[in-house]
């Protein structure tokens, strides 16, 4: 008898978590997830996961990846075994693959079960025929523009965000822990100056795209994509306070490529219903040639890639009020001694002073003022980057 198990999907079609429920026996479920596509003229990289019932330790579910032999298999020839990395992914040197012949998936796991995706041609890299940036009354609205040259009609984009920032103040002094009391007002046993590898003025960060966007000129008079929007950044926002930048990757989808992933950004955008749609109604395009009656779940498609990058100056930042960013004096405490070493622990070890400094005379400023990386960036700056200081 079959009754209706709650699901969870482990791994979707890039990295997306969906709850659901699907129709099996009661018994140990371990259908497998496929996510990624085969990109000709790059490396590809193809993930394996599993689907689990809830309950899993998760624990179980971060260690059991499915294992086996992956192939990419080109109809003229072409053959690339994918080597193993981690956490079910494999990389497959694609980058000297025909973009003239059609190609699949082969996997043969170690329990024996063999999947394979359909063959199919390449998709052709879309051309990116416009990346901009433009004040809106809700923030930095980013567009893109695309065109499918006289053979493509639907379009998927992913981005990786990078931006610069810094702190709001240089300290010119450091507070030395231990040291301070009442009764000394020696500057040189309280103060030094910042060493140079201590300078946190200037920090980057950089993520990426959760889920894909998509575009379809289906049923236009061209296949063309005019200022699809991306994003929009708030004018407060610190990413583009001093230099921000977006690496847009876009490539071609069929049809069916396009309606499943359109499929997953309605889950993910619309559960909470009894009514909303599941990964299970769209199982995807991977089919078991071992027992054709187990599902797989995942659509992969053929594609090239194109990309395209945005540099956007400050000239849309608008500094936010945070009246707890401000320049502080140390109170004493009821008994009239100064806990130094106190705010020093609780707050940064970094200090902004003024001239000549006592005890009592040099403004403090919190961590966040002064060190950059209590933001959550860091110092790592990327070697394309154009700005020349560190």
């Amino acid at each position: 008898m079959k009754r209706l198990l709650p699901i969870l999907l482990l791994l979707a079609l890039d990295a997306c978590i969906y709850p659901f429920d699907i129709k099996q026996d009661d018994v140990e479920i371990k259908h497998l997830v496929v996510s990624g596509d085969i990109t000709i003229g790059e490396p590809t990289r193809i993930t394996l996961g599993y689907v689990y019932p809830v309950g899993t330790p998760s624990g179980t579910m971060l260690k059991d990846y499915p294992k086996g032999s992956l192939t990419i298999e080109g109809d003229g020839g072409f053959a690339c075994k994918g080597e193993y990395l981690a956490r079910g992914t494999y990389e497959f040197d694609t980058s000297s693959a025909p973009p003239d012949q059609r190609y699949r998936l082969h996997v043969k796991l170690n329990d024996a079960r063999e999947f394979a995706s359909p063959w199919q041609g390449v998709n052709q890299a879309p051309v990116v025929s416009g990346l901009r940036a433009e004040p809106s009354e809700t923030g930095l609205a980013l567009y893109i523009s695309l065109d499918g040259a006289d053979s493509l009609w639907n379009f998927r984009w992913d981005y990786t965000e990078t931006w610069e920032y810094h702190a709001d103040f240089i300290p010119v002094l450091m507070f030395v822990p231990g040291l301070p009391a009442p009764d000394n007002e020696d500057p040189s046993k309280i103060y030094r100056e910042p060493d140079p590898s201590e300078d946190y003025y200037y920090c980057w960060s950089s993520r990426s795209s959760v889920e894909p966007g998509l575009a379809s000129a289906e049923g236009q008079s061209g296949n063309v994509v005019k200022d699809r929007l991306i994003m929009t950044i708030p004018f407060t926002d610190k990413r583009i306070s001093t230099l921000y930048c977006l690496d847009v990757t876009v490539s071609g989808l069929s049809s069916g490529g396009r309606a499943y992933l359109q499929h997953l950004h309605d889950i993910s955008n619309n559960t909470g219903s009894l009514f909303s749609p599941t990964p299970s109604d769209m199982p995807g395009n991977i089919t078991c040639l071992s027992d054709p009656s187990q599902v797989a779940l995942g659509y992969l498609s053929v594609v090239q890639r194109t990309t395209s990058r945005l540099f956007v100056p400050p000239t849309y930042y608008r500094q936010g009020y945070d009246p707890d960013a401000l320049l502080f004096y140390p109170a004493p405490d009821e008994d009239g001694r100064y806990m130094f070493d106190q705010v020093y622990i609780t707050d940064s070890p970094v200090r902004f002073s003024g001239d000549a400094p006592t005890l009592t005379n040099v403004p403090w400023a919190p961590k966040r003022c002064v060190d950059c990386r209590a933001q959550g960036g860091t110092k790592n700056k990327p070697e394309w980057w154009p700005n020349s200081h560190k």
